[in-house]
C-alpha cells in the first residue's frame, strides 16, 4: 500500500481501539480457553493494519501520530521521518487490552485540526460510533479499519445465540457508518487482500476536485 486516504491531507492520527482483544473462536472471548498462536486476534490485526498505514504515510512524506484508547498516557503527536516511524511501531507493539466497566465512555483523543483519523476497531460496542461522530463534527475525515477476525461457527447453542445478537448489533453499526458516509476498510480474512485497493480508491476520491472549485 503506497498511497492512503490520509495522503490527500496534511497528516493523520492512528487511533487503536485496544480495549479488548478477540480471536476467531467465540469460546475464548470471555477469557476462557486458549487462543491459538497461529490465528491473529483483533489486536494483532489492528497492529498490522496501523503499521502498514503508518509506513505508507511516512514513505509518502506525511506526518503520522498514534493514540491508544486503552492507554493514553503517552500519545505520539503527528510527525514525519523514519525515526518517528520507529516510535510509532514501538508504540503499536506495546498495545494490549484493558477491560473497562460496562457503560464506560471513552473520551475522544484530541486530534490536530489538519489531520485525518484512522480508527482501528472491532466495532463490538457503541463507542466507535460515538468517537467517529465526535471527530466528524469537528471537521475531521475519518476512516474506520474493521479489525474483527472472521468468527468461526460454534456448536454450543448459547454461544450461537450470543454471537447472532452481537453480529446483528455490529452490522447495524456498520450500516450506520455507511449511511453517514464513513469509509470502512476490513482488515481480516480474504477482505484484507483487498484493503490496499480500497485505500487507493479512497485516496483518489479525496484528491478529486470539488465541483465548482477551481485549482
Amino acid at each position: 500500500m503506497r498511497r492512503t486516504y490520509a495522503q490527500a491531507e496534511a497528516g493523520a492520527v492512528l487511533v487503536v481501539d485496544s480495549r479488548d482483544d478477540v480471536g476467531p473462536d467465540l469460546r475464548t472471548w470471555r477469557g476462557y480457553g486458549t487462543l491459538r498462536v497461529d490465528e491473529p486476534t483483533s489486536l494483532d490485526l489492528a497492529r498490522h493494519a496501523a503499521a502498514s498505514v503508518a509506513t505508507a504515510l511516512v514513505d509518502g512524506g506525511d506526518r503520522v501520530g498514534l493514540e491508544d484508547l486503552a492507554h493514553r498516557r503517552r500519545p505520539l503527536p503527528p510527525a514525519a521521518g523514519r525515526r518517528h516511524l520507529r516510535r510509532v511501531l514501538h508504540g503499536l507493539a506495546l498495545s494490549h487490552p484493558t477491560r473497562h466497566a460496562a457503560g464506560h465512555r471513552v473520551r475522544p483523543p484530541q486530534v490536530p485540526a489538519d489531520a485525518v483519523v484512522y480508527l482501528f476497531s472491532t466495532l463490538l460496542d457503541e463507542e466507535p460510533l460515538h468517537l467517529v461522530r465526535t471527530w466528524r463534527a469537528h471537521g475531521h475525515p475519518v476512516v474506520v479499519v474493521d479489525t474483527l477476525p472472521d468468527v468461526r461457527p460454534v456448536t454450543e447453542s448459547h454461544l450461537r445465540l450470543a454471537w447472532r445478537i452481537t453480529r446483528l448489533e455490529r452490522e447495524d453499526r456498520l450500516t450506520a457508518l455507511a449511511t453517514e458516509g464513513v469509509p470502512v476498510v476490513r482488515w481480516a480474512g480474504t477482505a484484507r487482500q483487498q484493503a490496499a485497493v480500497r485505500f487507493e480508491a479512497l485516496a483518489r476520491a479525496a484528491e478529486r476536485p470539488t465541483p465548482g472549485r477551481h485549482p
